[in-house]
C-alpha cells in the first residue's frame, strides 16, 4: 500500500497466483487518509477525522472496526489484530486474540505510541515506559531491564 499526498490510498499485490483476501481492494471513495497500516491479509486506514477504515480478510474480526471508535491518532496492524491509539492516550485493540494480544491492560493510559506484532502488542507511555502483552514464546514481551 501507499498513501498519496492527496489523502488517497493505492494498493497492489495478492492478485492472481497468490491467495487474495481483498487486502489490496481499497474501498471506493476512501479519501482524507493520514496513515495506513497492513496486517497479514487485511489493511487499515486512519482518516483525518479520527476514524478508521478496514478491509481484507476478516476471519478473526480484524476488519470489524469497533462501532464507536473515534478520535484515533495512530493505528497499527500486524498479523490478524489491530491497535488504535486515541487522542486521550488510551488504546483499543480488535481482531485475533489467541494469545491475549487484544487484551489491553486495565487502566492503561498516557500512551504516546503503539506497535502490534504477530500475536503481541507494545505501547510506549509518555513517561518512557514500555508495556507489552500477548504471546511470549521467544521473549517478545519481556522488556529488558534498563531499556525503560
Amino acid at each position: 500500500m501507499a498513501l498519496k499526498k492527496d489523502g488517497t490510498v493505492v494498493a497492489w499485490g495478492a492478485h492472481g497466483k497468490y491467495v487474495d483476501f481483498g487486502q489490496a481492494d481499497v474501498p471506493a471513495n476512501l479519501t482524507d487518509v493520514v496513515a495506513i497500516s497492513a496486517g497479514y491479509a487485511h489493511s487499515l486506514a486512519l482518516k483525518k477525522d479520527g476514524t478508521v477504515v478496514a478491509w481484507g480478510d476478516n476471519e478473526y474480526g480484524q476488519t470489524d472496526v469497533p462501532v464507536n471508535l473515534r478520535n484515533v491518532i495512530s493505528i497499527s496492524a500486524r498479523g490478524n489484530h489491530n491497535l488504535a491509539l486515541k487522542n486521550d492516550g488510551t488504546v483499543v485493540a480488535w481482531g485475533r486474540n489467541d494469545f491475549g494480544q487484544c487484551n489491553v491492560p486495565r487502566n492503561l493510559t498516557d500512551v504516546k505510541a503503539i506497535s502490534s506484532g504477530n500475536g503481541f502488542s507494545y505501547v510506549l507511555k509518555n513517561d518512557g515506559t514500555i508495556v507489552a502483552w500477548g504471546v511470549d514464546h521467544f521473549g517478545q514481551i519481556d522488556i529488558p531491564t534498563g531499556i525503560q
